[in-house]
């Protein structure tokens, strides 16, 4: 263990608790992510102690918030919960509401380990809020290091990069936070950057980070084992096989550091794919079934089906055909017990793969259809948490507003005047409040005569694009509105021809008639250049009952601080321009 460390902990063993500074918390918090076993025995010891201190309360909350992590760090992810929940709810009894992001993040974190993204997400996205609101720059970085994650495992890297920036570009201002409760260690912030720059492409990019990883002075214990497993994956995706040996021995030389079964197994697992990448699949093998072991003993589903689909991948290449796609099914069953759509889609793509591989291309066109149906069902499952919980989120704002609202109103005249004017008050008021509602109410007239539209819209289906919308803006997806003026199509034709283009665009894409001179069609996940290959398929289509005149077809991609009218504007314009006759080149 690093001298430092050591110190620390002796540091605090002889120190009282009420004594207890900032920077042997700021210790504390690097050694729960170097050394987890040790710290948690430390944090038992303080405790015992924690009546002498002036605010035993508040004490008592930042160690449990240390404790989670350790928790978590152990792979302990029920305990972690069931301390989350407890000391969360504590925190809002004393109105000590800083503390509450650190407890939702270490809940969702612990959902994410069980797979549960339907439980994790909606904590993340309060999380973030709350952090922003209490200015909790710790609680935001943990929160935006946890939601890159999730989006790296969805393949959606632009915005996995993009809050991985956002927390770097955090990290100083952590200095200025009053209380410390809990930061992710900055090398797991750099090394995670690494890894989106180099699956991107920027391998130059990547390579700067991870060297800020590398020789950052906290890469002690655990997170220097983790680098290194890291720094050897980025190494074998380079080719720069002595560079990854190199990383992997060091690697190995660290395992005696860990504390727990679960986190040594957690580490054969990583190694192992390394060996497999690297062709040593007898000690891949060997690393697997040591981890999977402790993994089955735990009950962990998440890591027993990752240990499952890369063992069956071992035995895959070496000729162990039966043994290793009876891993591989046994991978798929348990993560659609799970409803994992990540892992399904990894296994399925496996087993595509190999079958092409074989020349069984039936067999392989098979797997990469369900490999699809995975993706699509794990994009949509994402975005439909999302979605709902964005919904509930501008419920409640409106809940608070309408409560507002109604606490003012119930400040009455009598607890401002004496009881002997109330009368006198309350027919005043009245007779303001009547005359103020009846001259908006003849506003209102005057102004829905003014500007009533000759057909109004269907306001279910604008809703729904609104919301994807609000989605795609909050998670940053990219979208694409297209407009297209069906005027010149027979009424009766126009349900048929929108069938057509229904069975042209996608489940999550959304068609919505706004008038018999407007059709929009929203294309989620979708970028200019992806919206200009729909449009052309789309045009062949709406040409045949347009008796083959010119279609013009409007794109407008969202912008930031778009709303559904402004995009629809863009697109109208756009179409405009397409009508523009081009004037002649002048020789």
């Amino acid at each position: 263990m690093d001298f430092r460390i050591i110190a620390a902990s002796f540091l605090l063993w002889f120190s009282p608790a009420h004594s207890l500074t900032q920077d042997q918390f700021e210790q504390l918090n690097t050694a729960v992510f170097q050394y987890p076993s040790n710290t948690l025995d430390e944090i038992h010891q303080i405790e015992q102690n924690i009546e002498t201190h002036a605010n035993p309360r508040v004490l008592q909350l930042r160690l449990n918030a240390l404790k989670c992590e350790s928790y978590l760090q152990l792979g302990e992810n029920t305990a972690a919960i069931n301390l989350a929940r407890l000391n969360e709810a504590k925190a809002k009894q004393l109105e000590l509401d800083e503390a509450r992001p650190y407890f939702l993040n270490c809940m969702a974190r612990a959902y994410v380990n069980f797979g549960k993204y339907q439980q994790a997400l909606p904590l993340i996205h309060s999380a973030i809020n709350m952090s922003r609101r209490l200015e909790q720059p710790q609680a935001l970085i943990n929160s935006l290091w946890l939601r890159s994650q999730l989006d790296a495992n969805v393949l959606h890297g632009n915005t996995a990069i993009e809050d991985l920036r956002l927390a770097l570009d955090l990290y100083p201002q952590v200095q200025q936070q009053k209380r410390q409760w809990l930061l992710t260690p900055l090398p797991y912030l750099n090394t995670a950057m690494a890894k989106l720059l180099a699956n991107e492409g920027e391998a130059k990019a990547a390579k700067e980070y991870l060297n800020k990883a590398l020789d950052d002075k906290f890469a002690e214990g655990k997170i220097s084992l983790n680098l290194l497993i890291q720094a050897a994956n980025l190494a074998q995706m380079t080719n720069q096989l002595t560079l990854r040996d190199e990383y992997i021995q060091g690697a190995r030389s660290l395992l005696a550091e860990l504390g727990s079964p679960f986190e040594l197994a957690v580490a054969y697992k990583r190694i192992a794919y390394i060996d497999f990448s690297g062709g040593k699949y007898s000690s891949a093998e060997q690393l697997l079934h040591l981890s999977l072991n402790t993994f089955r003993k735990q009950s962990n589903a998440t890591e027993t089906i990752s240990a499952l689909r890369l063992l069956g991948r071992v035995n895959l290449a070496q000729g162990q055909q039966a043994q290793g796609l009876k891993q591989i099914n046994e991978s798929i069953d348990i993560a659609k017990q799970k409803e994992s759509y990540t892992d399904l889609k990894l296994s399925y793509a496996v087993l595509a793969d190999y079958f092409a591989l074989q020349q069984d291309f039936a067999l392989a066109y098979d797997y990469q259809l369900k490999r699809y149906q995975a993706a699509e069902n794990d994009t949509s499952f994402i975005q439909n948490i999302w979605l709902s919980h964005l919904k509930s989120d501008l419920s409640r704002q409106k809940q608070i507003s309408n409560k507002q609202q109604t606490n003012h109103a119930a400040v009455t005249p009598g607890q401002l005047l004496p009881s002997s004017l109330f009368p006198i008050a309350f027919i005043v008021s009245s007779l303001i409040i009547f005359i103020g509602w009846y001259n908006r109410q003849s506003s209102k007239k005057a102004t829905a005569q003014k500007d009533q539209l000759p057909i109004k819209p269907n306001a279910t289906g604008k809703q729904k694009l609104e919301d994807m919308l609000a989605v795609s803006k909050h998670a940053n997806y990219p979208l694409t509105l297209l407009v297209l003026d069906p005027s010149e199509i027979l009424s009766t034709d126009l349900p048929i021809m929108i069938e057509q283009l229904k069975g042209k665009l996608r489940e999550q894409d959304l068609l919505f008639l706004q008038s018999e001179q407007q059709l929009l069609i929203m294309l989620a996940h979708t970028t200019e250049a992806g919206a200009a290959n729909v449009i052309e398929q789309l045009t062949s289509i709406v040409a045949v009952w347009q008796n083959h005149n010119k279609v013009n077809i409007g794109l407008a991609t969202m912008q930031q601080f778009d709303n559904l009218q402004s995009m629809i504007k863009r697109a109208n314009v756009s179409q405009l321009r397409k009508l523009k006759p081009l004037s002649p080149n002048k020789n």
